[in-house]
């Protein structure tokens, strides 16, 4: 489950409060990654319309694609394809682990912001809000939760709920004190230039003095 900011997670698995918003807020952000891998065609619009073109150019020089391609062009696209999709599985299993705190590393924080982005728009839409409607009543049950179990204030039990069922609500804030999950938007600078850039920013200086480096680094891609 998800490691959230601004709680004390020394006891999470034991703190009620804590259980409570981490694994609804998991699960709302696996029942999301669900509606792109559970349709071949959905995954594929998503990624044509958020990787393809130049981001993964040059990544078949490192990594071979496991399907037959034509040229270095479509074997980019191809590992390209593969590796989002084996990162956005990977994404679901922290999720769905109810014993360990997880965040996602940089690349995948890439993935959830693109899919916050998505909701956020689509959630205006008028399709988008009849879709919202079945968890409205999931939001003010959680919200009465919140205010009479838990003791929070009216203000956090309606942001709290919002958040664990809404992954509209979601998106990252600029005060880290809005942001219920753990993570920041060095996504934003790190993948700007494409995937290899993103990869020579992590392991270099820049991403040494930024915590991360060359193990962070090899850890985006055997944690798949």
């Amino acid at each position: 489950m998800f490691r959230l900011a601004n709680f004390d997670d020394t006891n999470a698995k034991e703190d009620g409060l804590y259980r409570y918003l981490s694994l609804a807020i998991s699960n709302t952000i696996v029942d999301c990654l669900n509606d792109y891998l559970n349709s071949a065609n959905t995954y594929r619009i998503f990624y044509d319309t958020f990787f393809s073109g130049e981001f993964f150019s040059g990544v078949s020089k490192y990594i071979k694609p496991q399907a037959p391609c034509d040229n270095s062009n479509e074997a980019d696209s191809q590992v390209g394809f593969e590796f989002t999709r084996s990162k956005m599985e990977r994404m679901k299993e922290k999720m769905q682990d109810p014993d360990e705190l997880y965040t996602f590393d940089v690349f995948e924080e890439r993935i959830l912001f693109i899919i916050c982005e998505v909701n956020a728009q689509v959630s205006k839409t008028k399709e988008g809000k009849k879709a919202l409607d079945p968890l409205k009543a999931k939001v003010e049950t959680a919200k009465k939760e919140l205010r009479e179990k838990y003791g929070l204030s009216a203000k956090n039990a309606n942001d709290y709920s919002k958040k664990m069922y809404l992954v509209s609500s979601m998106p990252l804030k600029d005060d880290e004190d809005d942001n219920i999950i753990f993570w920041d938007d060095d996504y934003a600078f790190y993948w700007k230039d494409g995937f290899i850039s993103g990869i020579e920013y992590l392991k270099g200086v820049t991403g040494q003095n930024a915590g991360y480096g060359y193990k962070y680094t090899c850890d985006i891609f055997s944690d798949i």
